[in-house]
Formats: C-alpha cells, sequence, structure tokens
C-alpha cells in the first residue's frame, strides 16, 4: 500500500507544480493538510451557477466593522452613559444568486470582425442585510484556455454594490467563474463567495444553431457578509484587493494578474485591395501572448512569441504591432531560428515600414514610435529561408518539407500602466498586429490590417472586401492553413465545410469551424490544406513545468524531499528484506 502511495504522488507532484494556490505541494494527498484548498476546488468546479461560500482566514477582530447602530447601553457614570458594541451572535454567511443574460450582438454594426474571441461585460451586484456592498473585489477567471484558473478581469463594487468588468476569452469557454471576496462580520473570518456565470448559451428559433454570447449580470444576495476593513494580510499579502489565491504577484501591490492568451495563429491575404485567391496563407503566424495588469486591469508589461509558419505569396512582409497608448515604452526583442538557435538575420532584413525606431534592437520607444509599429517578424522571404509552406493543392507535403520559421520573443513594459480598451489597440482580445508589404500605392508600402480598426468616410470597415470578406483572421490554436490558391470561401476547394456557415451567421454558427476540415482520402480527392498542427511541434509541456517550478521553488523542493525519502525508505526495506532471504 505505502509503495502505491507514493508512486501515485509522483504524478501529483507534477500537476501541482502548475496550481497557483499557496501551501505546500502534496499536503492534502498526505493527509497532513487543512483541506481548504479542496473544499474550494470543489466550490469553483461545480459549474452549476450556484454560488457557494468558501471561508479563507480567520482575521483579527479589528479588521471587522461593527454594523451602524449596533451598540447596547452600558454603565452610568453621573450624567455619562458609555457604550460598548454589541457583539453580534456568530453565524454563518449565507448567499442566494440570480444571473440573468443580455444576447450580446457580434455584428458590430453590421460589419461582423471575423473574430473568433467571446468578448462580453461581466457585471456583479452584491448586496446584504443593510442593501448595496460597495468596495467588494471582485475576480472573473476561466480555466479552459491553459487548463489553470486564468484570471480574465478584476474590479472592485461601487456605492451601488455593482462592478461591471470586460472580459474576452476564446470560443471553447462557455461560462466563467466569478469570486467576491469579503468578511463574515459575526465571525471575523475572510470569506469568498465564488460561482459560474454564462458567456455563451445554445441558439434558440427555428433553424438555429450553435451559441449566442451573453453578457451575464450577476446578483448575489448575502447575509453575514461585507468587505474587508482594511486589509487582511493572511489572504492579501500586498494589500492591493486582489487575494493571494489568485494575485500572481502577491507582495507587489503595483501588480495582479498575468493574462494569458493561449495559442494562436494570425493569417493574412496580402493582395489588398483586391481578395485575390482568399486562401489566407500569404503570411501566418502562431503566437501567444502574456499581459501583466495592475489590480485595475490596466496593463504594464506585454510578453510575446511569435513563430512563422507560412508565406504563400510572392510579396515579402514584415509583421508588425501598432499601439495606440499615451506613454512610452521599453521594448526588448530577440530572435531564434527553426532548430532555437540565435538568429541574426534582421538587421540586414528589408524593411516596409518609415521612420521606425528600435527595429531588431528594441529599446526605448516613445508613444508615436509604438503607434507607428513595434517590429515582430522582419521581412518574410529571410524568416522563412526561401520557403513557403504552401504548396499546390494535390503535393505531396511531409513533415520533411516543413520548415519552421524564425521565433520572435518580444517584451514591451510601458512606463505607466495603460487600458489597452481606452483607445482601440484590442479588438476581440487581440492586438493590432499589421502585415507591411514590399508593394506601394501611391509611393508608399502597402499595410494590412484585420477588421475592426478602420473605417472609410462612408462607415464601412476598410479592411473587409465588398463581398465582406477579410485580409487578416485570428484562429484559436495551431491553424492548418489552405494550400496556394485554395480559397477558404469554398468547401469543395479548401476543405473547411463551415466557414461559410460561421461568416454568414456572424459568428453564431460554428465557431469551431477551423476544426473541421473534408479530408477523405481519395485517388482524385487532393489535399487541400496544410496540416501545419501535424508538423509544428515545441517543448511547451517542458517550458510549463520549468516554470511551475521556477514560481514553486520552495514547495517543489520540499515535496521531492518527501518523495524522495519516502523511495529511500522503501528501497531500503526491500534491500534488507533481500539480504535477509
Amino acid at each position: 500500500m505505502k509503495r502505491w502511495l507514493v508512486l501515485l504522488s509522483i504524478p501529483l507532484l507534477i500537476l501541482d507544480c502548475s496550481n497557483k494556490k499557496k501551501g505546500l505541494l502534496l499536503l492534502p494527498f498526505l493527509g497532513l493538510g487543512d483541506g481548504s484548498t479542496e473544499t474550494k476546488a470543489e466550490a469553483a468546479n461545480a459549474g452549476d451557477g450556484t454560488f457557494t461560500v468558501v471561508g479563507l482566514e480567520t482575521t483579527d477582530p479589528t479588521q471587522v466593522t461593527t454594523p451602524e447602530g449596533n451598540t447596547t447601553g452600558g454603565t452610568t457614570d453621573g450624567n455619562q452613559t458609555s457604550t460598548t458594541p454589541e457583539v453580534a451572535t456568530p453565524a454563518p454567511t449565507t448567499v442566494n444568486n440570480e444571473t440573468t443574460v443580455v444576447v450580446v450582438d457580434q455584428t458590430n454594426g453590421g460589419n461582423f470582425n471575423f473574430e473568433t474571441n467571446i468578448t462580453v461585460p461581466v457585471t456583479v451586484v452584491v448586496e446584504n442585510e443593510a442593501g448595496p456592498v460597495a468596495n467588494a473585489p471582485v475576480t472573473v477567471t476561466e480555466s479552459t484556455t491553459t487548463g489553470d484558473p486564468n484570471v480574465v478581469g478584476t474590479g472592485t463594487t461601487d456605492s451601488n454594490g455593482s462592478v461591471t468588468i470586460p472580459i474576452s476569452v476564446p470560443p471553447t469557454v462557455t461560462t466563467v467563474d466569478v469570486s467576491i471576496i469579503g468578511v463574515n462580520p459575526t465571525t471575523g473570518e475572510v470569506v469568498e463567495i465564488t460561482g459560474t456565470a454564462p458567456v455563451q448559451q445554445p441558439s434558440t428559433g427555428s433553424g438555429s444553431e450553435g451559441t449566442v454570447v451573453v453578457a451575464p449580470v450577476v446578483n448575489v444576495d448575502t447575509t453575514n457578509f461585507q468587505p474587508v476593513n482594511g486589509c487582511v494580510q493572511a489572504v492579501d499579502t500586498d494589500c492591493d484587493g486582489i487575494a493571494n489565491v489568485y494575485d500572481e504577484f502577491p507582495e507587489d501591490p503595483s501588480l495582479a494578474s498575468t493574462a494569458r492568451s493561449g495559442r494562436y495563429t494570425i493569417a493574412f491575404e496580402d493582395m489588398y485591395p483586391s481578395a485575390g485567391d482568399a486562401d489566407l496563407n500569404d503570411h501566418s503566424t502562431i503566437f501567444s501572448t502574456e499581459m501583466d495588469k495592475t489590480p485595475t486591469n490596466k496593463v504594464k508589461t506585454i510578453r510575446g512569441t511569435y513563430t512563422h509558419v507560412a508565406k504563400g505569396a510572392g510579396y515579402n512582409h514584415e509583421l508588425r504591432l501598432s499601439l495606440d497608448v499615451p506613454t512610452n515604452a521599453n521594448v526588448q526583442v530577440s530572435y531564434v531560428d527553426g532548430s532555437g538557435n540565435p538568429w541574426n538575420g534582421c538587421a540586414s532584413a528589408p524593411k516596409y515600414t518609415a521612420n521606425v525606431a528600435g527595429d531588431c534592437t528594441g529599446g526605448n520607444l516613445n508613444s508615436a514610435q509604438l503607434k507607428r509599429g513595434v517590429l515582430i517578424l522582419p521581412s518574410s522571404d529571410k524568416t522563412l529561408f526561401g520557403k513557403k509552406n504552401a504548396p499546390s493543392a494535390g503535393t505531396t507535403f511531409s513533415i520533411n518539407d516543413f520548415v519552421r520559421g524564425v521565433t520572435a520573443q518580444v517584451t514591451i513594459t510601458f512606463e505607466e500602466p495603460v487600458d489597452l480598451n481606452v483607445t482601440k489597440n484590442l479588438v476581440g482580445g487581440h492586438l493590432n498586429y499589421f502585415l507591411a508589404i514590399n508593394q506601394k500605392t501611391d509611393g508608399v508600402f502597402r499595410q494590412i490590417y484585420r477588421p475592426g480598426y478602420f473605417k472609410d468616410d462612408k462607415g464601412k470597415d476598410s479592411y473587409l472586401d465588398k463581398n465582406g470578406f477579410p485580409w487578416a483572421i485570428v484562429v484559436p490554436g495551431v491553424f492548418n492553413h489552405p494550400t496556394e490558391g485554395a480559397d477558404i470561401r469554398k468547401p469543395s476547394t479548401s476543405g473547411y465545410i463551415f466557414f461559410n456557415s460561421w461568416m454568414n451567421s456572424n459568428g453564431v454558427a460554428h465557431k469551431d469551424w477551423y476544426l473541421h476540415v473534408d479530408q477523405i482520402p481519395a485517388p482524385n480527392r487532393p489535399s487541400y490544406v496544410v496540416r501545419v498542427s501535424d508538423f509544428y511541434a515545441d517543448n511547451g509541456f517542458s517550458a510549463y513545468l520549468l516554470k511551475a517550478v521556477r514560481k514553486n521553488a520552495f514547495e517543489v523542493s520540499a515535496s521531492l524531499i518527501v518523495v524522495g525519502a519516502a523511495l529511500g525508505f522503501l528501497m531500503k526495506k526491500r534491500l534488507e528484506k533481500q539480504q535477509a532471504a
């Protein structure tokens, strides 16, 4: 039995390395913990929309505000009467909730932006026996993207007990988790109210399919619940209003969380202003980002990893990021080739965006330079080494033909945290990436943007063609782009059988269109997609595990000591038995 206990602890150790909650790893499993972590996890994963209360810590009585009017007469000394606060009878915090939803118009006034992400406001309203509960910190998370709680928004209730938190999540996320931190005034215990809220629900009506995006309003009615009076460092070490369990910077009050995008692909058609062959393979890059945010959802640092995987075009292009922000920033950039070795070809690559500082080297950029565009990947004829990864339809293309292009690692640290939603830096949760091309219109190199950023003088999106087709699109995960000349709008030539259904429904039907490719092998049926997902591989799990170990170095070390000691004990016993025999 002991042997199985130890063997089972090894995978648990690996899984627990990524746990953001504090405390010694494996303690609940070994029966040494208090079980509070397990209780919270069970509550958070209930998934039925019911809000529950989880106790966190017992606080000092000075952290509790006595409700107004709760005084009782004391002793009388002459003409003076002393009063003492009434000691409330200890009682648990209770909670009832009612969630309403409003269907969100995804068409942006009639122009569908071809965004797969779900962008909605989540509103939480908190009341207790006395009325609205102000100054209660609220955190919204989702666990679908990375498998761990990913903070997608934070806020604090106002004088009406209400807070609205804008969030953007992948289309695989149908519900989000909501956390409200407060204190039970009768016990002094810090408590967390947790539950779920929908951000998508099944579409209804005749002939409807898929889901519709909804904006939830969560009305939470509580008893024995109020904001913490001051800071309880056992729960919030840096006193920034974000509980340690969600705070990735628990000792830095200026930062609260890191929003992780997960993996996406941005793909361009470069024949602007013509739709060209609409194969969306002219420039394709796999990317992921992280944003370090303040307790008020402003962004201090952006980190991104970008790997070039397709150049199905004769033109050359560079990928840039435009940031319209009222502050300066320090930019750091480095490159590796397809084998992971340092790449130094950026400086010699042609540039197609004029008067931009920091190209290839980074440095300190002012707001005008940031808006003009931070260079992510230089000229595409250099970053894929002359290869395209975009064969003609029916051409045999194997893993030996696939070329992994240059990868850029970019870090942008703002002098002052910025709200990326004030000016349009985000559409569908993604930053304003654009492609600059080595072809000129009126003497200026052409640039291509995703829909949603620019409109002409008639109010039409400048980057949707007359048929409503985009020159750029962001796809969740590793996108298997069409082969050369395979129009993605035509299932018979691209294999993407649900793209048109998704496009024509303004994103309601078949949000997962990119996962469905009709590729039935047949002698007369050529292949119309490049299976990048079969060829593209990295050490993501190893990097993730190493990062988790770094974040939990003490816990991991202690746990390894426990596991090592147990294994040593078993081996010693086994050796003694062998010697005795």
